[in-house]
Parts: structure tokens; sequence; C-alpha cells
């Protein structure tokens, strides 16, 4: 017998039993992607969902119904070792903010309002802080006082003259002098539920599946998302005070639905909102999508370019253009198809998002 032979062909049929293994890998049904969701973690420079706001109705004084747009924030958690169901947990703005003391603006400075905007500059989208760049290569409020930039691993401006001031105390974007920021400064009221002194109920929490059913993974099963906050007093800046009447404010999701695709990797979300401020209900369509951008912003503003609601604004293309000097670009899922909106003036998508399903 000849042994050469006979091995010769005991290797090709081994290499064709690998091959056809290989071709069968390729080609087998791969398994659904689990249900999951973008996590916003502020520390992580990873921003919330951006959401828009379609009013249906709404009941009751006050302008609960005037929301156009709200920010929200997901982490989603295994509730077994191995398979089964996720819990998300859910945190909307109308009802962190209250709890964080975002809500107030008496404390303004008159002499830094700019109110001419193209007197200003944006740098600190977190603050959208109004500065001026001065010839000595600084940068300075309108009122003169001096910003220093400290921080350029995220693509902030480097290092800049002028004397250290108030501000983010992690280095991080702009350092400031918050009393002069442009336009309204929030006051630092942090309100408190009695009854939920740690915020647990901040958050709305929810069932998600472990598949998705036709490239949607729905949430349900919600509890919480509400906080009865007590009376505060607020003082101004010229020494008054001013009491903030005890209120409930609340966020109640149905029809919660996470996109999760190839196309859509749990990058948008559409539902139903229910929102709740004292006597005031109204109710919303939302969709909410996530920007992707590189500086932690949940929303990325932009320049409309011709008169139609929805028009072509470079700061809204996910793809970069080194020839114009865009090393990045706006990081938006390029199949939401971004463009700008001429009242919001930030990147929306163009499309349904529950088309991309």
């Amino acid at each position: 017998m000849n042994t050469n032979k006979s091995l010769r062909i005991g290797l090709l049929g081994l290499t064709s039993a690998v091959a056809g293994f290989a071709l069968q890998g390729c080609f087998a049904q791969q398994p659904l992607p689990e249900c999951s969701v973008t996590i916003s973690a502020a520390g992580q420079g990873l921003p919330p969902y951006f959401v828009l706001l379609t009013k249906v109705d709404s009941t009751g004084p006050g302008t609960c119904g005037d929301l156009k747009t709200m920010q929200v924030g997901m982490q989603r958690f295994r509730t077994k070792a191995n398979g089964g169901d996720f819990t998300v947990a859910i945190r909307s703005s109308p009802v962190v903010d209250p709890y964080l003391g975002y809500n107030y603006s008496e404390n303004i400075d008159d002499s830094n309002d700019c109110t001419n905007e193209s007197d200003c500059q944006g740098v600190d989208d977190i603050l959208d802080t109004c500065v001026n760049f001065v010839d000595d290569g600084g940068i300075e409020l309108n009122d003169g006082t001096p910003v220093i930039a400290i921080d350029d691993e995220k693509g902030n401006i480097d290092a800049l003259d002028g004397g250290f001031v108030d501000g983010a105390e992690d280095g991080g974007f702009i350092e400031l002098d918050l009393a002069n920021e442009c336009g309204p400064v929030p006051e630092a009221i942090e309100r408190r539920d009695p009854t939920d002194p740690d915020g647990k109920k901040l958050s709305v929490i929810g069932k998600m599946p472990q598949f998705p059913t036709a490239g949607l993974c729905e949430v349900t099963d919600f509890t919480d998302g509400a906080q009865n906050f007590q009376a505060e007093t607020l003082t101004l800046a010229d020494g008054s005070t001013k009491v903030l009447p005890a209120i409930t404010y609340s966020v109640a999701w149905s029809n919660f639905k996470v996109i999760n695709t190839a196309k859509v990797p749990s990058t948008g979300f559409i539902g139903d909102l229910k929102f709740t401020e004292g006597g005031c209900t109204a109710n919303y369509k939302a969709r909410g999508f996530w920007t992707g951008s590189a500086y932690g912003a949940s929303s990325i503003p932009c320049t409309p370019t011709t008169d139609e609601q929805l028009s072509y604004a470079t700061e809204c293309d996910p793809n970069n253009d080194l020839d114009a000097g865009r090393v990045f670009g706006s990081g938006i899922n390029p199949d939401f198809a971004p463009k700008c909106d001429k009242t919001l003036k930030v990147c929306v998508p163009s499309v349904d998002l529950e088309t991309l399903k």
C-alpha cells in the first residue's frame, strides 16, 4: 500500500471537512442579538438619549404640555445568572432635574446675558457658555472674567492664558465663573421627596425581554418614576427669598420599545409618555435617539441651511471630512439620516425610527 498516497488522501479529506464546517458556520443562522440599551454615564462622557416629544393632549393648569424635548438615561441589569429577561432603569429629565436642582434660574447676571449670540462663541456644550477669544490668545466672558480650558483629551481647547476661576472641579471642559454664565444660571436647590430622600424612585423600572421580537424590545411592567417634592426656600441673588411650593413630578411610560437591530443596536426607542407636574398632566408621543457625541452631549447644535423644517447641516453629517477640517462626524447613527431641525436647531433623525427595525 502506498502510505504517502493514503496520507495525501487523508489530509485532503480533513481539509475538505474543515472547509465544510467553515462554510456551514458562515452561512448558518446567527443567534439573535440580546436586547440591550445604550448606557448613559456622565462621568464617562456617555450622553443620555435625546428625546423628541409630540404632544397628544394635556389637562389641568400649568405648562407640562409645553415640552418639546427631554433627556432619558438608561441602564440594563440581568435578573438571572444565565439568560432570562432583563430589568431596565429609565431616568427622565423632568423628574430628575428638580432632584438635582436644575430647574431654577433666579441668579442672572445682566451684564453677561449674551443676547447677541453672534458676539459669543459657545465652547462648553454642557454649560452653554458664551465666551470671547481675545488678542493674547486667551478666552474671557463678556464682562472680562478670564476663562481657562485645561482638558484637551476629549478634543477641547488646550490650556489658554487667563486666571483660574471657579468651574468644573474634575478639570474637564471649560473652567469658569458660574455667576457670569451667559443667560440664566440655575440655583443649586436640590429638591427632595421626604418619603424617598435617596431618590430611589427617580427611575422608572421596567422588564425587558432577553431577545427582540421583529427588531423591537418592548419594556413592560413599569414601576416608580415619581417624586413628591417638599417645599424649599430659594435665596435669590439680591438676598431675598422665594418659597418653592411642594409639588409632584412623575413620568409614566407605555408602549416603550427599544430598537435592537443590526442597523439600530439600541440607539433608538419609541414610546408613549404621560407627564405630571402638580395638577397638570400631558400625554406625548416620544422618539429618542443616542447621539454618540464624542463630547458627551445629548444633543448636537446645528445651523439650518434652508427654509425647510429639516435641512442639511454639516454639524449633523455622520461622516468626517478631513478636507473641510472635520476630524469627527456627528456620531449619530448614519441610518437615522440626521438633519437640522429649524425650530430646535439641533440634529435629529429625518426618518421614522420604527421603520429601521
